[in-house]
C-alpha cells in the first residue's frame, strides 16, 4: 500500500514546489490546483494532474522573471498562458527583427559562409552514416565530381591529377591519374602519390617502371615495390619473419632503396599543384583545400621494411666484424647511416635505434683504426640524430593531438553553428505559430502571445551572438587558409589542419566517445525522445478525455 501512495506524494511535493516558485498573481490558481488534487481519483491520475499544473506554474514563473509585473495578467486558467495573446509589442518585435536582420547580414561575408560550412561538418558523419572501410564509395568532397568533369572536358591535366589524389574511389583515382599523365608526361610523379594512397591497385605494377625511368635516383619507387610484395604476402597469409626469408624481388627493392641518393615523396610538387588548381578554380572549401593529412608521404610498410632491413644490415656488419672483415662491416654500417641521413628526421624517426647503433659502430671502428676525427664525427652524428628525432617525435605528437587553442576554437565554432540552427528553428516555429493562430498573413491580424515574444526574442539574440562568436573565432583560420592559397605560406597550417580535423568530430565526441559510438547514441536518443513525446501526448489526451457519468 505504501508503494501505491508514492505517486500521490510526489504529486503533492511537485505542486508545493511549483506554488513556491510561482509569482504572486498565480498563487490563488496554484492553491486551487492543490485543493483539487485531493479529489482526483487514482494515484497515477493525480500525478498527471500535478505535472500539468506544475508545468503551467513553472512557465508563468519564467515569464514573470522576463516580463515586468505591470505587463502581466493574473493567471486564471491552465490554458490562458498559451491562448491569451496581448497586443503586439512594437519594441519587442523591432528588437527581434533587428537581431534577425543583423544575423542574416553576416552571411554576406564570404569568411562567415565558410565558417558556417565548417560548423556544419560535424553532422556529416551523423547524417551520412557509412562504413569506415567503404573505400569504393563516393568521393569525400562534394565538389570533386564537378571538378573532374570540368577537367576532362577541358583536357586539364593538373585538374585531373588534383582529383585523382583526393577521391576515395580507387579505380577512379587510377583512371584520372593515367589520363592526367597521358595529357602531360611531366606529371608522371602523380603515379607515386596515388600508389602510396592505394597500394593495392593493379596499375601500380605498370607505374613503377615509369617512375624509375622518370626519376631513377629516387628511393620511393623501390619502397612501393616492396610494399606491393608485403601486401601480397599478407593476402596469401605467408608472412616471412626474417629478411633472409623474403623473396629476391623484395631484397633487391630494399637494397636499391638504401643505395639511392635521395628520397622524394613529391609532396612539395603536389602542394604546388593543388595551390594552382585551387587558385584557378576559386575553390574556397577548407576541407577540400587541405585534403587529407598524408604525414610523410611514404608507403605504410616503409617504416617496418626499413627497420627490418636496417636491422639485417647491422647483423651482417656484426657478423663480418666478428670474422675480422672490418672493411665489409664498415660498409654495412655506413649504408644504414647514409640512409638515415637521406631520410632525415621527418621519416627516419622509426630507425632511431638502428641509426644510433650504426653511428656508434662506425665511431668505434674509426677509433680502433686511430682515426680520431672520423670517430668524433660519427659520435656527433649520433648525438645530432638523437636530438633531431626527439624534436620530430614531439612535433608528430603535437600534430596528432593538436593544441588546446585549436580544440577550444573548434568547440566554439561547432557550438555556435548548433545554436544558430536551434535559434533559427525557434524563430521559424514562432512565426509559423503566429500565422496559424492568426489565420492570415496581414500584420493587423497577427497577435503574438507573450510567450511567443519571449521565445522569439531569446532566439534572435542567441542567433546574433552566435553569429558574432562564429565570425570572430574562425576569421584567423580563414586568413591562414588565404595566405596558403595565394602565397604558399604554410605558417600555422598545421594549426589549421588540427582545427579542421577536430571540427569534423560531432560536438561531444571529441575525447569522450568514438564517432561511430556517438552516432549510435545520438540516434538512440532521438528515438527515445520521440517515444517519450508520443507517450506524454497519449497521457495528456487520456487526462483530458471526458468521462461519462453513470447513474443508477
Amino acid at each position: 500500500m505504501m508503494a501505491v501512495a508514492y505517486p500521490r506524494r510526489i504529486a503533492a511535493l511537485l505542486l508545493r514546489f511549483a506554488i513556491w516558485i510561482a509569482p504572486h498573481d498565480a498563487l490563488d490558481w496554484g492553491r486551487g490546483m492543490f485543493s483539487e488534487l485531493n479529489h482526483v481519483q487514482g494515484n497515477w491520475a493525480a500525478l498527471i494532474w500535478a505535472v500539468g499544473g506544475a508545468s503551467v506554474l513553472a512557465k508563468h514563473a519564467l515569464l514573470s522573471v522576463i516580463l515586468p509585473a505591470s505587463h502581466r495578467r493574473t493567471l486564471s486558467s491552465a490554458g490562458e498562458l498559451f491562448t491569451n495573446e496581448g497586443p503586439m509589442r512594437k519594441i519587442t518585435l523591432a528588437a527581434i527583427g533587428a537581431c534577425t536582420v543583423a544575423s542574416l547580414l553576416f552571411f554576406l561575408a564570404p569568411f562567415f559562409r565558410q565558417a558556417f560550412h565548417v560548423s556544419l561538418a560535424q553532422w556529416h558523419n551523423v547524417i551520412h552514416v557509412q562504413s569506415e572501410f567503404d573505400a569504393q564509395g563516393p568521393g569525400k568532397y562534394r565538389g570533386l565530381e564537378a571538378l573532374a568533369r570540368e577537367a576532362e572536358k577541358n583536357h586539364d591535366a593538373e585538374g585531373l591529377a588534383f582529383v585523382a589524389t583526393r577521391t576515395t574511389n580507387q579505380s577512379e583515382s587510377a583512371r584520372l591519374a593515367e589520363e592526367a599523365v597521358h595529357l602531360d608526361r611531366k606529371l608522371t610523379w602523380i603515379y607515386a602519390v596515388v600508389a602510396v594512397q592505394y597500394p593495392s591497385l593493379p596499375e601500380v605494377t605498370q607505374w613503377v617502371p615509369l617512375l624509375q625511368q622518370s626519376d631513377p635516383q629516387n628511393a620511393l619507387p623501390n619502397f612501393i615495390v616492396a610494399e606491393k610484395i608485403d601486401i601480397d604476402q599478407v593476402v596469401r597469409e605467408k608472412i616471412p619473419h626474417r629478411v633472409e626469408e623474403q623473396p629476391a624481388a623484395w631484397q633487391n627493392a630494399m637494397a636499391a632503396a638504401f643505395q639511392s641518393p635521395k628520397l622524394d615523396n613529391y609532396l612539395t610538387r603536389l602542394i604546388e599543384l593543388e595551390r594552382r588548381v585551387l587558385l584557378r578554380d576559386q575553390v574556397d572549401d577548407p576541407f577540400q583545400t587541405l585534403g587529407d593529412d598524408r604525414w610523410d608521404g611514404l608507403p605504410s610498410y616503409a617504416a617496418a621494411d626499413s627497420s627490418s632491413y636496417a636491422h639485417w644490415l647491422l647483423e651482417s656488419g656484426r657478423t663480418l666484424e666478428a670474422r675480422g672483415d672490418r672493411k665489409g662491416a664498415f660498409e654495412k654500417y655506413l649504408t644504414v647511416a647514409r640512409f638515415g641521413q637521406m631520410v632525415g628526421p621527418d621519416g627516419g624517426f622509426f630507425l632511431r635505434r638502428e641509426l644510433q647503433e650504426a653511428c656508434n659502430r662506425l665511431g668505434a671502428l674509426s677509433e680502433e683504426e686511430g682515426n680520431k676525427v672520423e670517430a668524433a664525427f660519427y659520435a656527433s652524428l649520433a648525438d645530432q640524430t638523437d636530438r633531431a628525432q626527439h624534436e620530430e617525435l614531439l612535433s608528430l605528437r603535437k600534430r596528432v593531438q593538436g593544441s588546446e587553442v585549436s580544440h577550444w576554437n573548434s568547440f566554439l565554432v561547432k557550438a555556435s553553428g548548433l545554436v544558430i540552427l536551434f535559434s533559427a528553428g525557434l524563430l521559424l516555429t514562432c512565426a509559423l505559430g503566429i500565422i496559424v493562430r492568426g489565420k492570415s498573413l496581414r500584420l493587423s491580424a497577427l497577435r503574438p502571445s507573450r510567450l511567443t515574444l519571449v521565445v522569439g526574442l531569446c532566439g534572435a539574440i542567441a542567433a546574433l551572438l552566435s553569429c558574432a562568436v562564429l565570425y570572430v573565432t574562425y576569421r584567423p583560420y580563414a586568413e591562414i587558409l588565404q595566405r596558403f592559397i595565394l602565397k604558399g605560406d604554410e605558417t600555422n597550417l598545421a594549426e589549421l589542419s588540427s582545427f579542421l580535423g577536430t571540427a569534423q568530430l560531432p560536438l561531444g565526441a571529441n575525447g569522450i566517445l568514438d564517432v561511430s559510438e556517438f552516432v549510435f547514441y545520438f540516434w538512440s536518443s532521438v528515438i527515445l525522445l520521440c517515444t517519450l513525446t508520443l507517450l506524454v501526448a497519449f497521457l495528456r489526451r487520456f487526462q483530458h478525455r471526458p468521462r461519462a457519468n453513470i447513474t443508477i
